[in-house]
């Protein structure tokens, strides 16, 4: 039987390799609730003879775990680890994080450790459960200009959860990554190319003239859990890779040159280029580089001088015409924290 439970504190700690638990490192600002998914069974039983605890069976053993909250730039290397690859920061700081996705090999994703309990506000320090070997599966970043933040919602799959014999763990104040800095979706910006045949060419990008009114950014890491057959039981032990989803759903005020222009892509299923561009405080940036096409019989609606609304879907795919260098999404990252 499965049973969720929802929590208001989360701390987490980056694993070094699947089944090596760690200690928690860093706080996660997000409220979310964990399903402990394992499953047991009890087998029919004769009254005369069996008894029914007798023989019930775990038949499968694994916990899930949602987040929701506002986005820090300083933890955009937790997700992007936990879904992609295991990536270590260049330089020093802001220190940065670059990564390109290739369809063909996605990389080697790192796991975390959670541990998810109570509300620390109002003095809750434990006792918590401990879930380990958990990697991203979804992720969704959404901005809209009347709340003015980067918002988030991601699901997590892991090993079942552990509540040490009924007494649960203790949290240990670890601290939020240094400085965070909420992402300025009022900043964002919006850059456009035809697809090159080499790909990777995110520096020559044309402006795309517009205002961002709202935007989704939606990942599928394409990473599901993998199971294990132990006698009559399953058990997680790891995961493997189907093919990441990445769309971007913006709400655009533009003109009617560039709605004609990109209405004219979408019909055409041509393949393009397009980097989202966001700003923080200190330095801070991030740059989503995606390449795919604008799904056709997206709406548009009038406004004064000439503006347009329009509401397009951009799919990310790597396009036929990129022989080298295929890729389908990628970032540059720039923090103030170093995820090591």
């Amino acid at each position: 039987m499965s049973t969720s439970v929802k929590f208001l504190k989360a701390e987490a700690g980056k694993q070094t390799a699947f089944g090596t638990p760690a200690a928690p490192t860093f706080k996660l600002p997000f409220v979310g609730e964990y399903a402990d998914a394992q499953e047991e069974h009890v087998a029919e039983w004769d009254a005369g003879y069996w008894t029914p605890t007798a023989i019930v069976e775990k038949t499968a053993d694994m916990a899930t775990i949602s987040l929701s909250g506002a986005m820090f730039f300083e933890l955009l290397p937790v997700f992007l680890s936990a879904g992609f690859a295991d990536l270590s920061p260049g330089g020093a700081g802001p220190y940065a994080y670059d990564y390109e996705i290739d369809p063909a090999a996605v990389g080697a994703p790192s796991p975390y450790t959670f541990l998810l309990g109570g509300n620390e506000a109002l003095g809750a320090t434990g006792p918590a459960v401990k879930i380990q070997d958990a990697y991203l599966r979804t992720m969704s970043l959404s901005f809209s200009i009347s709340n003015r933040q980067v918002t988030a919602q991601s699901e997590w799959f892991g090993l079942s959860v552990n509540d040490n014999g009924a007494a649960g763990f203790a949290f240990i104040g670890a601290a939020l990554p240094t400085t965070p800095g909420m992402m300025k979706g009022l900043l964002s910006a919006l850059e456009i190319q035809d697809a090159a045949t080499t790909g990777s060419d995110f520096t020559t990008m044309t402006a795309f003239d517009c205002s961002l009114l709202d935007w989704t950014l939606s990942i599928d890491t394409g990473l599901r859990p993998k199971w294990a057959a132990d006698e009559n039981a399953l058990t997680y032990c790891g995961y493997y890779h189907e093919a990441p989803v990445v769309t971007f759903t913006p709400t655009i005020r533009t003109n009617s040159v560039n709605y004609a222009l990109v209405k004219a892509k979408a019909n055409a299923r041509t393949h393009q280029e397009l980097l989202l561009t966001m700003n923080g405080a200190a330095s801070r940036q991030v740059k989503w580089m995606m390449t795919g096409r604008w799904l056709p019989g997206f709406t548009a609606h009038g406004r004064a001088n000439n503006e347009v609304v329009m509401q397009p879907t951009f799919q990310c795919e790597t396009p036929y015409t990129q022989v080298t260098t295929p890729h389908f999404f990628g970032w540059e990252l720039d923090t103030l924290w170093s995820h090591t």
